[in-house]
């Protein structure tokens, strides 16, 4: 009985640790993959975006673009006029309601951040206000795969901006 426990013990200390072994590798080479970038002629804004993500075809008004992977990451980078003047604190406002929870939430001269779950999805929402100009960078993917999708939505978020 006594050797049983042990041996249950020690298969239980080796699924850890090559769980941790695998989770490791795929956050490292989420990091370290590829990325191109796509800028936005009509609005002037650019962002980079994983090699290996689909793209969604341009809209026929050409203000942003989605892109995808198999694993139910997606983002949406597009920018709009600001025809109602929005301030950054109301549209900050306004962009809460897409959230069940924010837990994050920061704001600078022209751009806010928010973050936190809508579902059981993660969501990410980054908007700058500029040259009269919305833009919008939406991120959303399951809660299950933060770990592999923290080191590429640092890299998306800190390019995103307007030129």
């Amino acid at each position: 009985m006594m050797k049983q426990k042990k041996k249950n013990r020690l298969v239980q200390k080796l699924i850890g640790i090559v769980t941790i072994f695998i989770f490791g590798f795929m956050s490292q080479a989420y990091a370290q993959m590829d990325y191109k970038k796509y800028c936005n002629s009509r609005f002037n804004f650019c962002v980079l975006y994983p090699v290996t993500f689909g793209v969604g075809p341009s809209p026929d008004n050409n203000d942003g673009r989605k892109f995808y992977d198999r694993e139910g990451f997606s983002m949406t980078a597009s920018g709009m006029y600001n025809v109602l003047e929005n301030s950054l604190k109301k549209e900050m406002k306004s962009q809460e309601e897409a959230f069940d929870t924010v837990t994050y939430r920061r704001m600078k001269d022209n751009w806010f951040v928010l973050s936190g779950y809508s579902g059981k999805d993660i969501l990410y929402i980054k908007t700058y206000i500029a040259h009269d100009t919305l833009y919008h960078l939406y991120i959303r993917y399951p809660e299950s795969l933060k770990k592999e999708y923290n080191a590429i939505v640092s890299k998306i978020a800190k390019s995103f901006k307007p030129r």
